[in-house]
């Protein structure tokens, strides 16, 4: 059978042009499909639940606790390591000294602490100073450092953002990974006895704690 046999009449031509034209669509169909299936999952589904959305934080807590115990004018390092795995913010992290003097022989001899961060290893963040006396059952300071603003963990509803939106909103920039540092000095004050120094050292308790969060967004 040659060409011509191919083409003989009106109905074989229509069969043949339907062929060819089938072979050359066939193959570019399957080229161009996949492309536009991933723009429409990459673009149109990038931003992921809209509507009324919400939005949770599921908390754990890193920490880190020691105690020492330090003479008048003695000065104490403490470090803290924070890591955290992908797609895991920090909300914020909190370095409290807690001490309490109960063994002076009243008022005016009340020891204290005084704390200096160090976050020269840390971009974005704040050094921060503070003291405190260690009386009552609060005694001694704590500093704070926020790196997810306006962060509290409560759970909210959301009809304006679309999830994307919410998750970079509720994103801390990679801020505070790494090492922490601060230094402690105490202060005593207690007055002369005879022989003796009624009071010559404080305990200090220092905690370290990040508390970090995923995000959790549900259709309402």
């Amino acid at each position: 059978m040659d060409f011509q046999d191919l083409v003989d009449t009106p109905r074989k031509v229509k069969t043949l042009a339907g062929t060819v034209a089938f072979l050359v669509l066939f193959p570019v169909y399957f080229t161009v499909m996949p492309s536009l299936i991933d723009e429409e999952i990459v673009g149109g589904g990038s931003s992921g639940l809209t509507g009324t959305l919400i939005v949770s934080f599921e908390e754990s807590e890193i920490s880190l606790a020691e105690s020492v115990v330090l003479g008048d004018g003695e000065t104490h390092d403490t470090f803290f390591e924070l890591m955290t795995e992908p797609n895991v913010n920090v909300g914020y992290v909190e370095f409290a000294v807690s001490c309490f003097d109960n063994d002076d022989p009243g008022p005016g001899f009340t020891d204290s602490v005084e704390g200096t961060s160090d976050l020269s290893g840390l971009d974005g963040l704040e050094d921060q100073n503070a003291d405190g006396p260690c009386s009552g059952g609060d005694g001694g300071f704590t500093m704070r450092w926020d790196l997810t603003e306006n962060y509290t963990g409560e759970m909210y509803t959301e009809e304006e953002q679309s999830e994307s939106e919410i998750r970079e909103r509720w994103s801390d920039g990679g801020m505070g990974r790494g090492k922490w540092a601060a230094t402690i000095t105490a202060e005593i004050s207690s007055p002369p006895a005879i022989g003796q120094i009624i009071d010559s050292d404080e305990e200090f308790d220092i905690t370290w704690t990040a508390v970090i969060y995923t995000i959790v967004i549900e259709s309402a």
